[in-house]
C-alpha cells in the first residue's frame, strides 16, 4: 500500500474511531422521558377482535380494526393540562405472534402511528406488551426454557416491537417487554424469570440501543417480586424498573369476578377500614352473595364464608395509610440496597375497583382516599406512577366512560389539576 492511500485509510478509521466515541457516550447519556404521573389506556391494543368461540376462537383479521379513531376519545392537549406527563399503551402480542407478514407489518405501522400520535402532545408512551389472551394463557407460558419454541418465538416479537419503536422520532417512548411475568418470586429449579428478562433485554439493545426499558420482578411485578431484583439491569440507566400495587387487595379488587371466588361477592369495604362499619359491610355483602354470578365451579357457601373472614380481618388490621407506607418502605430499602435512583421507579399498575349497586355507585369517597394515599406514599420517595386505567371501567377515572374528561374529583385524589368543564356542564 502506498504511503499516501495508508493515510486516507488511516484518516478513514481515525474518524469513525472518533464518531463512534461520540456516539457511545451518546447512548449512555441520552435523556430519556420522565414517567412521574401517567394513566393506561386499554383502547387501542390490549383487546384484539376474535371470531369464534371455545378451540374454534382466533384472531380477527384485522385483529385491531380501528386504533386511530381511538385517539379521538382523548383530549391529550387537556390530559397535559391536568399533570399527566405519559401514557401506558398494552400490546397484546397474539395478533403478532400468529397473523402473517403483512398482518404483523400493518400492526407495528399502527402502533407506531398512535405512539407518535400521543408524542405529538408532548405526553410519553410506554408500551407494554401483554402475551396473548385467546385462550387465557399465562405469561409463563411463554417461559418455556431460554431455547423453547415458545419463548423463541415470543422473543422475535419482542424484538419487532423494538426495532419498530426504536425509530419513533423524539425518543419519548419505552418498552416493557412482558407483563406480569410470572406468579413465583423467585424460581430455584430451572430458569428464573430474571434470566429472560436479561436474555431479551441484551437482544433488545443489539437492535435498539436507546430505547429505554422497563424492567420488572416475579409475583406478578408486585413489591414481593421486586424487592428480590438483584440483576445488573438495574444499573443502567436506560433502564425503569416497573412496579405493580394493589394493596389491601380486599379494597382494590372487591366485586372483581375474574378474580378469586370470595371476591366477586365482596362489596362496601372502606377505605381506611376506620371510615366504615365491620356490621355494614358484611350486610352489604351478604346481601350481594345472593345474587352474584360466581366462577363456575365454585363453593357458593365457601366463598361467602371466606369473603367474611377476609372482611372481619381487615377490620382487626385497621387498614389504611400505614400499611401502605410499610409497603413503600420496603421498596425504598431495597432501592438503597440495590443502588437504584429514584426516578428509575414507576408504579406502571395501581387502582381501586369503581363500585355500584343497582348503577349507583358507593365507595366514591374511600377509592379517592386510596388514590390519594398511595399516590402521595409514592411520590414521597421520588418515584412515579401510571394509574390502571384512565378511561375503562371498573378501574377507569372518569365518572362515566362517555364523558369527554376524567372525574375532577379522582384528579385531585391524584394530586393533579382540575380537568377542563365538559361541554355539558
Amino acid at each position: 500500500m502506498t504511503r499516501p492511500a495508508w493515510l486516507a485509510v488511516a484518516a478513514v478509521a481515525f474518524c469513525g474511531l472518533v464518531a463512534a466515541a461520540a456516539w457511545l457516550p451518546a447512548i449512555a447519556a441520552s435523556p430519556a422521558p420522565a414517567f412521574k404521573h401517567g394513566a393506561t389506556l386499554v383502547e387501542f391494543f390490549e383487546f384484539p377482535k376474535t371470531l369464534g368461540d371455545g378451540a374454534d376462537k382466533a384472531y380477527a383479521d384485522p385483529a385491531y380494526p380501528h386504533p386511530q379513531s381511538a385517539l379521538s376519545l382523548f383530549d391529550f392537549d387537556a390530559l397535559r393540562r391536568i399533570g399527566f406527563d405519559h401514557m401506558r399503551v398494552p400490546l397484546d402480542v397474539g395478533p403478532l405472534l400468529q397473523g402473517d407478514a403483512q398482518e404483523q407489518k400493518d400492526i407495528l405501522e399502527q402502533l407506531v402511528a398512535v405512539v407518535s400520535a400521543i408524542n405529538r402532545h408532548g405526553l410519553a408512551v410506554l408500551v407494554t406488551l401483554f402475551p396473548p389472551s385467546l385462550h387465557h394463557e399465562l405469561p409463563q407460558t411463554y417461559l418455556d426454557g431460554l431455547d423453547g419454541p415458545k419463548f423463541r418465538a415470543y422473543s422475535a416479537v419482542v424484538d419487532r416491537v423494538a426495532a419498530a419503536l426504536g425509530g419513533v422520532e423524539g425518543g419519548m417512548v419505552a418498552l416493557e417487554p412482558m407483563n406480569e411475568p410470572q406468579s413465583q418470586c423467585r424460581i430455584y429449579f430451572g430458569p428464573d424469570w430474571t434470566a429472560y428478562q436479561e436474555n431479551m433485554v441484551e437482544r433488545i439493545r443489539r437492535i435498539a440501543p436507546r430505547l429505554p426499558l422497563f424492567v420488572t420482578g416475579g409475583c406478578w411485578s408486585n413489591i414481593e417480586g421486586i424487592v428480590q431484583l438483584d440483576t445488573n439491569l438495574l444499573h443502567d440507566r436506560r433502564n425503569f424498573v416497573s412496579v405493580h400495587f394493589y394493596y389491601p387487595f380486599l379494597f382494590t379488587h372487591q366485586s372483581a369476578t375474574w378474580s378469586m371466588p370470595y371476591l366477586a361477592g365482596t362489596i362496601g369495604v372502606p377505605y381506611p377500614a376506620s371510615a366504615g362499619s365491620l356490621e355494614e359491610t358484611l350486610e352489604l355483602t351478604r346481601a350481594r352473595f345472593r345474587t352474584v354470578k360466581l366462577p363456575d365451579g365454585a363453593d357458593r357457601a365457601a366463598a361467602e364464608a371466606q369473603a367474611e373472614a377476609e372482611i372481619r380481618q381487615y377490620f382487626e388490621q385497621a387498614q389504611g395509610p400505614a400499611q401502605i407506607a410499610d409497603w413503600m418502605n420496603k421498596v425504598a430499602e431495597w432501592q438503597a440496597r440495590e443502588g437504584v435512583d429514584a426516578d428509575r421507579i414507576v408504579f406502571t399498575e395501581f387502582g381501586a375497583m369503581k363500585e355500584t349497586i343497582d348503577g349507583v355507585q358507593i365507595g366514591r369517597e374511600s377509592r379517592a382516599r386510596w388514590l390519594r394515599d398511595t399516590t402521595a406514599a409514592i411520590a414521597s420517595h421520588g418515584w412515579g406512577w401510571t394509574a390502571y386505567v384512565l378511561r375503562d371501567d371498573p378501574f377507569g377515572l372518569y365518572v362515566r366512560e362517555s364523558d369527554r374528561n376524567p372525574d375532577p374529583e379522582l384528579m385531585r385524589a391524584l394530586h393533579l389539576n382540575d380537568p377542563p368543564p365538559s361541554p355539558a356542564e
